[in-house]
């Protein structure tokens, strides 16, 4: 019997953007080879039959919007992915309405609450910021658990983790997060932790190790870590 290596049955998690529910028998499909397969009760399945290196699959399910994304399958790529679906609009009738003053949340928060329901990682809600508008960035990360290093006389400040890391402006030994604003990634000089005003922001997720990253952050260089931080809509 030939025995598998472990990367090879990299994970990966099908849930649904709204309720955080897996999704069974969501069809995952290689595009290149058109070999697929199905998630479990679980909403998982192991990407075995997927080749070396990897490829680029569709996930797919009726009732829902489907996905495609490149996956890697090495030794140096095991983390879990995690893969969220949103359910397809039905069209309905035309209805008139009057304006009842309900908060449009943006696709950017939405996805902050569909994550923050699975629980991997470290959330810190708009209200709880919004009674923390008059502190300073560096004390509300502190506050969530995380090290905050700033330069020998004040500002930059950076969060960090305890890893090594050999690639740092900061101290020999520290390790600084990626930071994402809104879904995109910010320079070294825009993640100044002491620059940031806690009043222009709705929600922080913070990620403390590889594997609680969401796929779609977990790029080369964070494995120190990862800060998503989302504007306030004022």
């Amino acid at each position: 019997m030939v025995s598998v290596p472990a990367y090879r049955a990299r994970l990966l998690g099908v849930y649904d953007f709204d309720t955080g529910e897996p999704i069974e028998g969501a069809e995952v499909v290689d595009v290149l080879n058109r070999a697929s397969s199905l998630t479990s009760k679980t909403g998982t399945l192991a990407l075995l039959f997927l080749p070396d290196s990897g490829s680029m699959i569709r996930i797919q399910k009726i009732g829902y919007q489907p996905t495609t994304m490149v996956v890697s399958i090495s030794p140096a790529d095991t983390v879990p992915i995690t893969v969220l679906l949103s359910r397809v609009a039905q069209a309905l009738p035309t209805v008139v309405t009057k304006e009842t003053g309900k908060k449009v949340i943006s696709p950017g928060l939405q996805a902050f609450e569909a994550r923050r329901r699975l629980g991997a990682g470290r959330f810190i809600t708009e209200d709880e910021l919004r009674k923390s508008d008059n502190r300073k960035m560096t004390e509300v990360i502190r506050s969530a658990g995380v090290t905050v290093q700033c330069g020998r006389r004040g500002p930059p400040c950076y969060a960090v983790s305890n890893r090594q890391s050999g690639k740092t402006a900061l101290t020999i030994g520290s390790c600084p997060f990626v930071v994402y604003l809104d879904g995109m990634r910010v320079s070294e000089t825009e993640r100044d932790l002491d620059k940031m005003q806690v009043s222009d922001y709705a929600g922080v997720e913070i990620y403390s190790g590889a594997a609680t990253i969401p796929a779609e952050y977990n790029m080369t260089g964070s494995s120190c870590g990862v800060v998503l931080m989302w504007t306030r809509e004022k």
